[in-house]
């Protein structure tokens, strides 16, 4: 996987304070641990509101990727957000964290771009694509004033771009277990003819993520039993069914 600074807080010139109605927000330069930091002093005055600190950005954003940075901070648990802006300004994709309890200490941040959906403009839905901004905010929950400090800001590329190893039990000749995950329609694995179960096993050969699994079966060759598992140690084993899918077994998981 791919990682690379988009942003050492060495120079903040770029970046710029936005704040709603009696709200304010500063920004200013400190050292950290590693260089420089982001430093963000906030205050609603009271009230509720919105400040913002925000940079553009020319970015061209992977199939899949993830956003961090380090951050700690003194204050209430406000909601924080991270929001990804286009070239039109208009449409934004937005992480968020309704109540955010800012750590003493520095803590990593990782968001990955499944947490961050599109929110709203023009353009209706989709992933985003390219980035022309960065927006980080706090939105008043309780309000009140406080500090957040933020160091490396960085873009992680996480797609997939090897070829999963798969390995079965059993298969015919002309439907080896490698056509389990071919995109063609036309090939796909046998198992030999027996009532012994079966086990298929795919390797994706690094730690991925991936939100689920379609499995297609050949009408008239349905198993009478059906049990995913997942053995990577840092990824849910649980699965769950989608109510579509024919009983017994589902087809979608």
């Amino acid at each position: 996987m791919n990682s690379r600074v988009l942003d050492d807080f060495e120079d903040l010139s770029d970046w710029a304070a936005i704040a709603s109605g009696q709200a304010e927000l500063r920004i200013s330069p400190e050292r950290g641990p590693r260089g420089g930091v982001m430093r963000l002093d906030f205050d609603f005055r009271g009230g509720g509101g919105f400040v913002v600190a925000r940079k553009p950005f020319d970015l061209t954003l992977p199939e899949s990727y993830a956003f961090s940075f380090n951050i700690r901070g003194e204050g209430p648990c406000n909601i924080l957000e991270l929001k990804l802006v286009d070239g039109s300004d208009q449409n934004v994709w937005r992480w968020r964290a309704e109540r955010f309890d800012l750590p003493d200490e520095w803590q990593p941040l990782r968001v990955k771009s499944s947490q961050i959906p599109f929110a709203w403009g023009p353009l209706g839905g989709g992933r985003a694509r390219a980035v022309a901004a960065i927006e980080i905010v706090i939105a008043a929950g309780p309000g009140g004033q406080g500090t957040i400090w933020i160091d490396d800001l960085r873009l992680e590329d996480t797609s997939y771009y090897l070829t999963p190893l798969v390995e079965a039990t059993s298969a015919l000749p002309g439907w080896e277990p490698l056509h389990v995950c071919d995109p063609s329609p036309e090939t796909r694995w046998r198992s030999s003819a027996t009532h012994a179960p079966q086990h298929v096993t795919i390797d994706f050969q690094c730690e991925r993520e991936y939100g689920g699994l379609i499995i297609r079966w050949e009408r008239d060759r349905r198993p009478r039993a059906f049990s995913p598992r997942s053995r990577a140690g840092s990824v849910s084993s649980r699965w769950r069914f989608s109510p579509t899918s024919f009983r017994p077994p589902a087809t979608t998981c």
